[in-house]
């Protein structure tokens, strides 16, 4: 007898071909039959005429990588029918590190969360995801800001060759133990301060290993043009494979490069290099609120930033520096709005803009922005509404393009549903199919499941996941294509999605009939041909 058995779903595959009513048995953590009628024993059957079954949703952009220690089950993830993801995202990775890195971001966690970490190696950082059991699949990309801030701290300068070859030796060590690839941040502290010299030394290691390279490139603004060439230059040079993060035009004066940026890509890949790209469905990004300040202040990290905003003189530049860039008729600090703080003293500001807050102070913003920054060491996250609506439906469209959150997981409820978050950690593959598909028809279903299943499990080599096929792993969402919807938004965020049925992670429902189950039964995924642990 088998476990499950799901009868006449209108299954969407994870390819681009169109659904077929099938029946669809489980036998422990596998697909064992789909055929049209089956009759076949379960321990459950499901009627599932009128639902849509599909590979569960691979959200492949996570920040989950301390997150998913303290809300293990993933209730963010689950609910909108993630059943895998994979951290360690724009630089910043959980392991390996060591040295100042590891003091830094172990005493950061203990304080803002009461979080205890402890490892340095992937290994042991599996081993701790294991021991605490979680709710989906999870990989692990290596971070190169964090590979270089373990080797050299944050410091404005670029890296001599031992410190290159000690980068690349931490690389080649998480690539061994099962990372999927390596990711950079070379918007943040400290790989901003690398030259293109470094990225391609990083990216000749995850050759050999064929590991992918996801890119938080340099700019995605004023910088846009240059920082795709710089990322199709590594991809020529080094045979590397590469993946554009979270790809966008951000500011209204460079909306316009969206053509250049995609003739970038398609000659490239006619040339035959190896490149696609990620993209979550909202208009607005979230990073931290230091990213409005100019790059030289990131030296010595959040206290070296404190030391800098203390002085005056540094203050008045600053300054200069913004306006520069976003004179005042651009209204920028009206775009920037505060996510998260630490602190309850500034707990009154989340949600408001820099320009709102700053006059419920009844300050200056820019001398408002540098206190808070300053009182909160720098902890801050901000929303940033930059974005064009046209060009995101552009890019989603693309086919090279495919759907990924940028967001960990959080919950509706316990220590991490403080704030105000980014609508992308609850909504992303939900508002995809409700948006883009069933509104207004910017993709159709197919093309959307497979952005969100085949295509990233066969970007980042997934064995055995990313698909309904017999053979493959039993990780299946079932919804109601006319109900299916995000819930979250910018305004009231802590909604979870509605209209998934139900979600099932190696075979075993971590949602059913719409409800939580509280199993955590999600597997270590490592890259290629090793197999899932």
């Amino acid at each position: 007898m088998l476990d499950l058995l799901i009868q006449q779903a209108t299954v969407y595959d994870g390819s681009l071909k169109s659904a077929e009513v099938l029946d669809v048995a489980v036998c422990g953590d596998k697909i064992q039959k789909i055929a049209p009628h089956l009759q076949i024993k379960a321990r459950q059957v499901i009627q599932a005429k009128g639902l849509v079954l599909s590979p569960g949703f691979i959200d492949v952009h996570s920040h989950s990588d301390y997150f998913i220690l303290i809300n293990p089950s993933a209730e963010s993830k689950i609910t909108q029918g993630v059943t895998s993801e994979i951290g360690g995202n724009c630089g910043y990775a959980a392991a390996p590190i060591w040295g100042e890195a590891q003091k830094t971001r172990e005493a950061e966690y203990e304080k803002y969360y009461g979080l205890k970490l402890g490892w340095s190696d992937l290994k042991s950082y599996f081993a701790r995801l294991e021991k605490e059991k979680i709710g989906l699949n999870y990989g692990q990309l290596v971070g190169h800001n964090t590979l270089r801030q373990s080797v050299m701290g944050v410091v404005n300068r670029q890296a001599t060759d031992p410190e290159i070859k000690a980068m690349k030796q931490g690389l080649r060590q998480g690539l061994e133990q099962g990372a999927v690839g390596l990711s950079t941040g070379l918007i943040y502290p400290p790989a901003c301060y690398a030259d293109t010299r470094e990225a391609q030394a990083l990216a000749n290691v995850c050759r050999e290993f064929d590991a992918i390279f996801t890119f938080h490139m340099r700019s995605e603004s004023d910088g846009l043009i240059e920082a795709v060439e710089e990322v199709l230059n590594i991809a020529e040079t080094t045979g590397v494979r590469v993946q554009i993060s979270h790809i966008k035009t951000s500011g209204e004066r460079n909306w316009h490069k969206i053509d250049r940026v995609f003739e970038l890509i398609e000659a490239a890949q006619k040339k035959g290099l190896d490149v696609a790209c990620d993209r979550y469905p909202y208009i607005a990004s979230q990073t931290g609120l230091m990213q409005v300040l100019p790059q030289w202040t990131f030296e010595g990290g959040p206290l070296g930033l404190v030391k800098t905003l203390q002085d005056p003189d540094n203050r008045k530049k600053i300054k200069d520096e913004i306006l520069a860039l976003h004179p005042l008729h651009e209204k920028y600090f009206e775009k920037v709005c505060i996510m998260e703080v630490m602190s309850e003293k500034n707990k009154t500001y989340v949600g408001c803009s820099i320009e709102k807050a700053a006059k419920k102070a009844n300050r200056d913003s820019f001398e408002f922005l540098f206190d808070l920054l300053i009182e909160e060491n720098a902890a801050i996250s901000a929303i940033y509404f930059t974005m064009s609506e046209e060009n995101l439906k552009r890019f989603i469209h693309k086919d090279y393009i495919f759907i990924a959150s940028d967001a960990g997981c959080r919950a509706t409820s316990g220590p991490l549903a403080k704030g105000a978050p980014h609508p992308r950690i609850f909504g992303t593959f939900p508002r995809v199919i409700k948006k883009y598909v069933r509104q207004e028809q910017t993709l159709t279903l197919s093309q959307a499941i497979y952005k969100m299943t085949g295509q990233p499990a066969e970007r980042f080599q997934l064995q055995n996941r990313g698909f309904v096929r017999e053979g493959y792993t039993a990780d299946l969402v079932l919804f109601d294509e006319k109900k299916i919807q995000d819930r979250s938004d910018f305004f009231d965020p802590f909604h979870y999605a509605q209209g998934i049925e139900f979600v099932w992670v190696n075979g075993q429902a971590v949602i059913e009939k719409g409800k939580q189950t509280g199993v955590r039964p999600g597997k270590i995924l490592l890259r290629g041909s090793r197999r899932s642990s």
